[in-house]
């Protein structure tokens, strides 16, 4: 488990599992085969070119972001693995709460002044489940509770 670590420990990254990832990257990799099938097979009758090859590599390389794509907790803060990346300091941090939307279970960080930041991982739902979601909010709670100041946990 590479979320198993303490405040003390390494920084933690959450991402992405593979059941989250799954779908979309097995449904990346069937638009490939049909669309090189379509041009190798059929003379692109069904609209298979370098065109729409293009548009799957571009589709392979999203599915490759989503082992990107997550949060690091570390001493100084939280590390956004997303695009822009985005740090937040453990003293900016207000609360860490977890919000139910259509039955998929996200963090979001309050911070700064009036901001909310949902975090792409840890998430858990039907259709990806996350048998760890708990146990990672939890650690995340451990980091902020053991690096921000003495003045905000007061």
């Amino acid at each position: 488990m590479r979320f198993g670590a303490g405040p003390a420990g390494k920084p933690v990254k959450f991402g992405l599992t593979w059941s989250q990832r799954r779908a979309f990257a097995l449904s990346v990799l069937g638009f490939q085969a049909m669309v090189w099938g379509d041009v190798l097979l059929n003379e692109g009758r069904y609209g298979g070119s370098w065109r729409t090859a293009l548009v799957g590599v571009g589709l392979l390389g999203m599915a490759a972001a989503t082992w990107w794509i997550g949060t690091s907790a570390t001493r100084r803060g939280l590390v956004i693995h997303a695009l822009p990346s985005m740090m937040i300091p453990w003293d900016d941090v207000h609360e860490i709460e977890v919000e139910m939307s259509l039955g998929i279970s996200t963090v979001v960080v309050h911070h700064g002044k009036s901001r909310r930041t949902r975090l792409a991982a840890p998430t858990t739902g039907p259709l990806g489940r996350d048998e760890h979601f708990q146990e990672k909010v939890r650690v995340l709670r451990t980091f902020w509770a053991a690096n921000r100041t003495r003045e905000q946990a007061a």
